[in-house]
């Protein structure tokens, strides 16, 4: 599928189903995923949207290219404006993390710009609440990196818990209790 095949397509209405049949389609094509991630960025909100949400299901299906891509993803990741973007974004990012294999490969990646950037997503006051408690779950993850990351999301965590919705008391809870339990160890 050439780019302009892809603009054709993201400029059309999608559901599940088509977004998944788009996703089987692309896990076929893994030279095109760079091409994928950069419509994230298209200059039409909705466009990029889908886009967004099509790799995500790209990554769900086949691991393995999300391994072969995820240096080009996380180079990308901290330039995503679309808040609807930063929802795919940052589950991409939980997938990525959570896979032994490419959180291996990752351990001399220069992670500052992307911690930077969850944070600044974490503590945006008009960003989804699914985009920030994904975040949550970013930043344990590489609470490894340096030690004023667990400090500072354990304190983000302790402030939003204040007057957060159910969703961000359910996940701030649950990564307060893991931090808690990594530090008695």
């Amino acid at each position: 599928m050439t780019k302009e095949d892809l603009e054709k397509e993201l400029a059309r209405p999608m559901g599940k189903k088509s977004v998944l049949k788009f996703a089987a389609i692309w896990a076929k094509n893994p030279d095109g995923i760079t091409t994928l991630i950069d419509s994230t960025f298209h200059k039409d909100q909705t466009c990029a949207f889908r886009a967004a949400w099509i790799l995500e299901n790209v990554f769900e299906l086949d691991i393995e290219l999300l391994k072969q891509h995820v240096f080009y993803f996380l180079d990308r990741y901290p330039y995503q404006q679309n808040l609807s973007c930063r929802r795919h974004f940052s589950k991409i990012l939980m997938l990525a993390l959570s896979q032994k294999s490419i959180k291996n490969s990752l351990k001399d990646y220069n992670w500052e710009p992307v911690v930077e950037a969850t944070f600044e997503w974490l503590t945006s006051k008009d960003g989804p609440v699914a985009v920030q408690v994904n975040c949550l779950d970013i930043l344990y993850h590489l609470r490894h990196i340096d030690t004023w990351i667990v400090e500072e999301l354990e304190a983000q965590i302790v402030f939003l818990l204040k007057d957060g919705s159910a969703a961000m008391q359910s996940r701030g809870k649950r990564v307060l209790k893991k931090i808690n339990a990594k530090s008695r160890i």
